[in-house]
This record gives C-alpha cells, structure tokens and sequence, in this order.
C-alpha cells in the first residue's frame, strides 16, 4: 500500500475511534466500579515550502530545505482508571513533492567558469530527508498514590536546577527529549519534616523526526524501541571518476546504512530532606554512552571495508557493522559522564526573600579513541550556580551568579557533524542534551561559542511596582568567559588570550490599564563583548570588540471595543560580529494582530535583515519577508466540531533565517517561504 494510503488510512482509522466515543477526557465506563477515562488530543500540521532564496551550490542543505511539502501528525491517549494512567503518542510524518534522489544525481549547475554534471551529494544529503515515517514515539504507563508514584515508558525529568540532568520539552526548538525506562518518587512527612526521593534509569529518547529539515534521527536499534524508523544504504546513480573500472565503465557506489544516534544510556536520582524553613538535596546521573569504537577500527585494519562485486562497489561495511561518526566535542568524545553535586534552597527569609544555591561537579571518563587507538583525556569540572531575591515594599531585587569550569552539557552522541556525516548524520539534532545549566542571562541572548563551559558570571535586576498593575525595571550583567571566543578550550584555560568581557544592560516597563485589557511591555537594552588583548582573526578588522548588541523589544495591546483589541509585538537588533562580518547590519521584525476575544486573531507580519549574505551573493542592502496568518480558539468543546477545531492556526507567507534561542538553547532555522496549516484537537 503506498505511504501516502497508509498515513491518510490511520488518520481516518483514529478519526472514526474518536467520533465513536464521547467528547472531553470523558468517562467511558467503569471497570471494578471506578471510573474509565479517555482523554485524546491530536495535532496535524500540513505545510508546503517554496523556493526561500538561499540557494548556495556549495551547501546540499540549501538545495534540499525548500520545494516540499509535509503532513506531520502526532496523535495523544491517555487513559486514566483508578490509580494508573497509560499515555500512547504516535508521531508521523508523510512528504510529497519533495526532491528526488533521480533529480539530484542529473541537476545541472552552471556557473562563469564550470559545468558540473550530477550531484551526488545532494543525492546523499536525501538519504535522510524527506522519507515518510510512522511509529510510537512515546508510550507509558504510571501509578500513584499518597507519597508514591512509578512510571515505565517514557518521562520527563530535571534535577535541581538542570545542572545535573534535565529533559524536557521546548515546542520553539522543536525539541522533546524523553527517558524511556523507569521512574520512582517517594515523599513522606515525618512531623515537620518532609523527605523525598526519585530515582531513575532508562535510554534516552528524543523524536527521530524534525518538522523544520525534513531530517529523520536514525539509532542502532534497541529493544525498548520498537516500531523505530530504521537507517538506509545510499547509492550514487552516476560514477566517479575515481571508481570507474579499468574499461570506464560506469561503477555504481553503495554507502551501505548506518545510524545517526546510538542510543544513550542514564541512572540517576534525587533524595530531599527539608522543613519549611530549609530545604537540602542530594542529586546525581550517569550518562553510559554506547561505543563500536575498537571493532571499527579492528576491522578497517583487516580491509574489510570495502568490497567490489562486478559493477558496484560497496563502501561503509566498517560503519554499517560498527557505527562510528565524529566525536566534536569534550562531552561525546567521553563514554561515560558522571554529575553530582548538592543544593541548598531557602524559600522564604523573614517573609522578604529567598536564596538557592547549587554546586556541582562532573568527571568525563572512558574517552573516545582516535585513529591512533589513543583515548581522550580525562576531563573534571565543577559549576556552581547561586540567586537571591529581596523583597521590600513595591521594589524586588533579584541577584544571580554563576562559576563553571571545565563544565560541559551532556551533548547526545548524535553524528552531528555536517560534513562527514553527509548522507548518514543528523546536524540538526546537535542541540540534542541531557542538561540545561542556568544561564544568568535574558532567555533570548545567543550564544557565542560555547561561554558557559569555563565562565564567571551575574546579573542583578530591580523592579519597582508603583502600582499593583504596573512596574519599571532594570538590569545588569557582567559575564567573563575562556570558552567564548575559543570553544574547544576544554582544559579552561584562563590566561588573557583566551578571556571575553561582557556588559549586559537594559530597562523597561510593564504598564496595564483599562482594568487589564490593554497593556504596555516595552524594554530596551544593549550588549557588548571585548576580548581582553587585541584580536587579529576577525574579518571585520583586528581590535578588542567581539560582539555588540543593541536592541528594542516590545508587546502592546489596545482595547478598541467590545471583544475587538489590536496588538503590535516586535523586536529589533542593530549587531556587529567581527568575527565573521564586515560590517554591522539590523535585523527585525514587527507583527500586527487584530483579536477577536476570544475566538479569532488576524495577524500581519514584516520581517527584514541587512546581514550579508542573507540571500546569495547579496552583500549590502536588506531583505524583506511579509507574511500574515490567522489563529482560532474554540470557546468551549461541547459539540464534536468545537472539538474537532479546537486550535487552528494558519501562517502564509515568509520568515528570514537566524537562530531562536530558548533559555541558552539555539538552533537555527533555514528562511522560510510557504504555507503552514496546524489542527489541533481535543476530545
């Protein structure tokens, strides 16, 4: 049956269950007389991408991140009875009208001084991309009762402040990391004493599918795993030059299959003991990282890599029996990583404040083998992460600092290298990891490098509330790091050469009036980075400045009348970035929306940037991207078509490129040019 039926198939199977049943996380029976509930939610996404004028021949990514279309689906059950709940998501994703592999292998590409025949890159950049894919991303099943609470299958968890071990979802990143083993938390009140505890252990599992590439994430295989998307072999339909055979005849290249994930392995948990007054924990993880290392390289010593069979030569037997990728960074060149560490939380200091404070330490050991059989260095580090708020009358003061060094993300051992991964790895899942240390920094500041793996840093922030509904606010911060303009100093390494100087400053207002309805949040704010000697390998020029930043963001709503408000939200940046730009350039966006409370909300958005490059070959002058959509809400979900039209958004037109950063977390997104529909439902 092809793919496209099978996807339309489940979509209509699942649609028929729930017309069958009754509406709203509903009771459907009873079962040892308790209750049966049944809760389903489902959310299709169909979109189509245009051509979004970043086309560049030296990237396959550019030639392949526009011109298709994807219908991507994520169907939830959550069935409650007694003291057990089980959770089922099953994740698709269905493409049509994408680029080939045939189109790829003969695209022709002409420029003033060649003409090249056929691109075998792009035929293995599609090895990953675009293939339609169905299967159980998440599943569980938990009990609980008084003090008790166990679940197998998939779970969320954070540690402390994200320091030790933190997974969870960021629907703006794109990103849902579950473990998928055991969990079990224990609390209980002795007096005035409260202990609790959760430990826990299973594989890591983040989605296998990426909405915004099209990319699919491959593992080895497991059995907790079952019903996962499998990898690929790769073959490139025109020769080489190289791999002709003594007549010239034409010889077919076969990349046999190999993973792009192999499959993490976490134990850890938390004991907790504290009064009202006090509060102490105990937290640990240790991240078990699987490795083929030795019998990979055992066996390209043997020749077994390659075999040729007539016309067809078979590459990557090595790989496909002992997947191996590049290790790019400290924490996924060691196999295994241990955190630790304490902390201390006071909630409430004489009803005027509250001070948490954390501290950590991390041992990388097993390190990762070269070429030459020789293991990566031991690496140890520590961080430790503080904050303070005072409280007094209609003014807040909150403190914050941070000191890491030599301390790094547990990055998942995903073959995230765009190079060498080409046909096989995952790029954008490199910002796949299993902690999330606090930045002390505003959530939408992009980072540089790597800053947070050798720094010293704080920030201070006062607000005072002249009224219950409205507050004028500052900030500033002060941050100095070893590992920003140089982020493979893994042995921090403080000396001047390597340090950056950080002043982060702005204020703003958060004003309401008209009892609520209208608000004004406005702040500005500026940033500037320095090295501390003079640097000569900026393409803007030799100097101290590393990075500047001066931006204005701003969400204003207006009450017109009745249920009618128009809302202006934007943000926009004037950077300068001499390490890789000559000049500064502005970039920004403002969206307009007119809401119809609470049901429907028009918007119109103007996006531009004067970054060089933003299209091919441009160097000076803007690019413009105009885009409108329109957002609907039921009111209420009494009626199966109120259920069906629970959440409908609809976006046509374009976004331009860049990073969005989430607390620390980046990823970029390629320029955006199409249509995007999203149904969400709930019954």
């Amino acid at each position: 049956m092809p793919s496209h039926i099978r996807a339309l198939s489940l979509s209509t199977l699942l649609l028929a269950s729930v017309c069958s049943g009754t509406a709203g996380a509903a009771e459907i029976g009873a079962i040892d007389g308790k209750p049966v509930t049944l809760d389903l939610t489902n959310t299709a996404v169909v979109d189509y991408r245009f051509d979004n004028r970043n086309d560049d021949r030296r990237y396959p990514t550019r030639y392949v991140d526009d011109q298709f279309g994807e219908w991507i689906d994520r169907f939830n059950l959550q069935f409650f009875w007694w003291r057990l709940q089980l959770g089922v998501r099953v994740d698709t994703a269905t493409y049509f009208i994408t680029p080939s592999p045939g189109d790829a292998e003969f695209q022709r590409l002409f420029s003033s001084d060649e003409v090249v025949f056929g691109r075998p890159d792009l035929v293995r950049e599609l090895n990953t991309r675009f293939l339609n894919t169905y299967y159980p991303a998440k599943l569980y099943v938990s009990y609980s009762q008084s003090g008790v609470e166990a679940t197998v299958g998939d779970f969320y968890a954070q540690l402390g402040r994200g320091l030790v071990f933190s997974v969870r979802k960021l629907d703006e990143l794109a990103i849902d990391t579950t473990v998928r083993g055991g969990k079990l938390t224990v609390n209980q009140a002795v007096g005035p004493l409260r202990l609790g505890g959760t430990f826990f252990g299973g594989q890591m599992n983040p989605l296998r599918i990426d909405e915004v590439s099209g990319r699919r994430l491959h593992g080895d295989g497991s059995p907790l795993f079952f019903g996962f998307p499998g990898r690929g072999s790769v073959t490139d339909l025109e020769s080489v030059e190289a791999f002709a055979d003594a007549q010239g005849n034409t010889v077919n290249v076969t990349q046999l299959g190999r993973p792009s994930y192999l499959e993490d392995t976490v134990v850890g948990g938390r004991v907790e003991a504290g009064t009202d007054l006090v509060q102490l924990a105990a937290n640990g993880a240790m991240l078990l990282r699987k490795s083929y290392t030795r019998e990979y390289l055992d066996c390209i010593e043997r020749g077994d890599d390659e075999l040729r069979s007539g016309n067809n030569l078979i590459q990557g037997r090595c790989a496909n029996q002992y997947p191996e990728f590049t290790r790019n960074n400290a924490s996924r060149r060691h196999d295994t990583i241990r955190n630790f560490g304490g902390s201390l939380n006071i909630p409430s200091i004489a009803d005027h404040g509250d001070a948490y404070v954390e501290v950590v330490g991390q041992q990388l050991r097993d390190g990762h083998l070269d070429l030459t059989r020789t293991p990566a260095e031991d690496l140890s580090g520590y961080a430790v992460y503080a904050s303070a708020n005072a409280r007094g009358g209609p003014l807040t003061l909150a403190l914050e600092g941070k000191h890491y060094r030599r301390f790094f993300p547990l990055a998942a051992n995903i073959d995230a290298d765009p190079i060498s991964g080409v046909g096989f790895g995952a790029p954008e899942f490199s910002l796949v990891n299993y902690s999330q240390p606090p930045t002390a920094e505003p959530i939408y500041i992009e980072p540089i490098g790597a800053p947070n793996v050798c720094i010293t840093a704080g920030r201070a922030r006062a607000d005072y509330r002249f009224r219950p509904d409205s507050a004028v606010y500052a900030w500033l911060g002060r941050y100095v790091s070893w590992s920003e303009l140089d982020p493979e100093n893994e042995t921090c390494d403080t000396s001047r050469e390597k340090q950056t100087n950080a002043w982060d400053y702005g204020a703003g207002t958060d004003l309401e009036f008209e009892k609520g309805r209208s608000h004004a949040r406005v702040w500005a704010g500026f940033r500037r980075t320095e090295t501390e000697v003079p640097y000569s390998g900026f393409v803007g020029g030799e100097g101290e400045l590393f990075y500047s930043e001066t931006y204005v963001r701003y969400d204003i709503v207006k009450h017109l009348a009745g249920a009618f408000s128009l809302q202006f939200q934007g943000n926009h940046r004037r950077r300068f970035r001499p390490e890789n730009f000559v000049r500064v350039w502005i970039e920004g966006e403002n969206y307009t929306a007119l809401q119809w409370a609470p049901n429907l909300v028009g918007i119109f958005g103007v996006e531009y940037t004067s970054q060089e490059g933003c299209e091919p070959g441009r160097t000076e002058g803007f690019c413009h991207y105009f885009n409108g959509g329109l957002q609907w809400k039921a009111t209420n979900h009494d009626t199966l078509p109120e259920q069906i039209f629970d959440t409908v958004n609809l976006f046509v037109g374009q976004r331009r490129g860049g990073l969005r950063c989430v607390s620390g977390v980046c990823r970029f997104f390629p320029p955006l040019e199409g249509v995007r529909l999203e149904l969400v439902s709930r019954f």
